[in-house]
């Protein structure tokens, strides 16, 4: 995905971010602990025996790049390799976060994955492709607002109209063919989801929770926008929006995630 698709931030200056680097799927596998809450495109498709040849060829790019030091004592803790200190303090923000914004965006001829892992005052910013390429950059918090707005909604998004439909939960259940044609109109669609951090666990690393959070669906474009809200159980409720209203939830969710919403 490119800057192309971004909406605006509504603030006069622009966040401020700081490129760190792109890991493939198996790479981030030997730098991290746990799988998370990060989807894994490439890796996710190897068979065990595929596994171990990729991450063998992946150490040996992790040392050429200067990322690993095959020579030295990682020391305490759970990375298992001496890391470079901006990848350090990288990996250990990603796995401290207290809270993940997740977003999964679809454009008529492209996907990819877009997370912010929360961190007190730092966010860490994970941009995934299908073919499982992660690009990290380090941002504040106080820009996950308008971060997260970027990342959502279409630059282009003119206001939805017509009414509101409810769906029902059974999965048998069809929407309305006219409510697909006016969702399938969505120059982009951005699946949302905040996702809070359990307590820390017997191993002492953070597990994120279990339980199914509210998903947010974004459909917007220059044909208008519209969200799909769904809750476990309850079904889904798609809703034309007002692009300044939709710019205000998707900030509010971002506020949900850094607990500073009223």
């Amino acid at each position: 995905m490119t800057a192309t698709i971004s909406a605006p931030p509504l603030e006069d200056v622009a966040p401020r971010l700081r490129p760190v680097e792109v890991f493939t799927d198996e790479e981030l596998s030997l730098l991290t602990y746990g799988p998370g809450a990060v989807v894994t495109p490439y890796f996710s498709t190897l068979a065990s025996k595929g596994i171990e040849i990729a991450q063998r060829s992946a150490y040996r790019g992790l040392v050429a790049r200067g990322i690993v030091d095959p020579e030295a004592d990682p020391g305490p803790g759970p990375v298992r390799l001496k890391l470079r200190e901006d990848i350090l303090t990288l990996v250990t923000l990603r796995q401290a976060a207290t809270c993940l914004v997740a977003v999964a965006r679809t454009l008529v001829d492209a996907q990819d994955f877009w997370y912010a892992h929360v961190v007190d005052e730092l966010v860490v910013l994970e941009e995934v492709t299908v073919d499982g390429l992660h690009r990290f950059a380090l941002g504040f918090t106080r820009d996950l607002p308008a971060l997260l707005v970027g990342a959502a909604l279409h630059a282009d998004a003119t206001d939805g109209t017509g009414e509101t439909v409810s769906i029902d939960a059974m999965s048998e259940q069809e929407a309305p063919a006219q409510l697909l044609e006016v969702l399938g109109q969505a120059h982009l669609r951005a699946d949302v989801v905040v996702i809070s951090a359990a307590e820390d666990n017997e191993a002492g690393t953070r597990a994120r929770t279990v339980s199914r959070p509210e998903l947010i669906g974004v459909f917007s474009g220059p044909d208008g926008c519209w969200s799909v809200t769904s809750a476990p159980g309850s079904g889904a409720v798609a809703i034309p929006e007002r692009v300044e209203g939709l710019r205000l939830r998707i900030r509010s969710l971002a506020d949900q995630a850094t607990g500073t919403d009223s």
